[in-house]
């Protein structure tokens, strides 16, 4: 039986206590965990969102982990804090907070292989982990990405530094969320909520539209994280400082307006592709953005844990 705890750890705002989940093996059935795999959720969500998926891989000896980033679920001391990373370098905060549960999951689990995935924001927070960090992983799985191009970007740090001269670090502007996210649906045909560009299931939609913490909206300095993120992750110095010998598995949906409907994720992939030696790439027919909520998630689950399994293997 698969067994789910909680922790915490503070954040390096010095301030913030990280919520953490865990799901770990069951001890008769495993002498010790197959490997480690931790969770990067993305925006406006948080990680027991992704209990399905963790269950799954438990069930098939991974001690599995993940926090609650900065401005998200649990790891928020009010509800101002939703949507707000931190005051300084707000870019680099959720993959420093990342990092720093690694270091404590690897004392609690040494000498085994480790894995990190990321989807949506948490995939670009993988990325830049990656960049950073990236020599104390075993593999990393890049869920529901994309490759914004660089002019639109900037263009939308722009706008959010501007509003933030007036406004302030926490305003929450309508405006930029328009902007972000008004377009997403706009291949869906009969569409029901503002949110049906996550995935086919209307379960899984509806249950979204209803939560408190996944319904906020973002607030400028979390705008700014964001941006400064992805324009980070795009440098090709940064990309170089990425382990040549760390595989990576990038997957998404073709119905997946984040990453372009494809044309994004192939960008992406081709910035990696001729640095990382042992990248691949699986794009799913019809799928939307939150692939381990999609209709065919247990396919998800299955290609994941196989391509896990399988460089584990090697």
């Amino acid at each position: 039986m698969v067994k789910k705890k909680s922790n915490s750890f503070l954040s390096c705002d010095g301030k913030t206590s990280v919520h953490v989940v865990m799901w770990c093996p069951d001890e008769t059935e495993y002498d010790k965990p197959v490997a480690v795999l931790q969770i990067c959720h993305g925006m406006i969500e948080y990680i027991d969102r992704y209990d399905g998926f963790a269950r799954y891989m438990a069930e098939r000896g991974f001690v599995v982990v993940g926090n609650d980033h900065l401005g998200h679920g649990k790891s928020v001391c009010t509800d101002d804090d939703l949507g707000f990373f931190k005051e300084k370098n707000p870019g680099e905060a959720l993959a420093k907070d990342a990092h720093h549960l690694t270091v404590l999951i690897r004392k609690m689990y040494p000498g085994i292989p480790y894995y990190l995935a990321g989807h949506s924001m948490g995939s670009f927070v993988t990325r830049r982990y990656i960049c950073d960090y990236g020599y104390e992983l075993d593999g990393v799985i890049v869920m529901g990405t994309g490759h914004q191009p660089a002019p639109m970007v900037l263009a939308g740090k722009v706008l959010a530094d501007a509003v933030r001269l007036i406004k302030g670090d926490r305003y929450r502007s309508r405006l930029i969320s328009k902007i972000m996210f008004g377009a997403y649906n706009k291949r869906i045909k009969n569409v029901r909520t503002v949110n049906d560009w996550l995935t086919r299931d209307e379960a899984v939609v509806d249950e979204y539209n209803a939560g408190k913490l996944t319904t906020f909206l973002f607030t400028v300095n979390g705008y700014r994280g964001l941006m400064n993120m992805i324009l980070y992750v795009r440098k090709p110095r940064n990309i170089e400082r990425i382990p040549k010998n760390l595989p990576m598995l990038m997957i998404s949906g073709l119905d997946d307006p984040v990453g372009e409907y494809g044309k994004g994720v192939y960008r992406a992939y081709n910035s990696y592709h001729g640095h990382i030696d042992d990248i691949d790439l699986r794009l799913y027919e019809d799928c939307r953005h939150e692939l381990c909520n999609e209709l065919n998630k247990e396919e998800i689950y299955e290609e994941i844990y196989g391509w896990i399994m399988n460089h584990m293997s090697k």
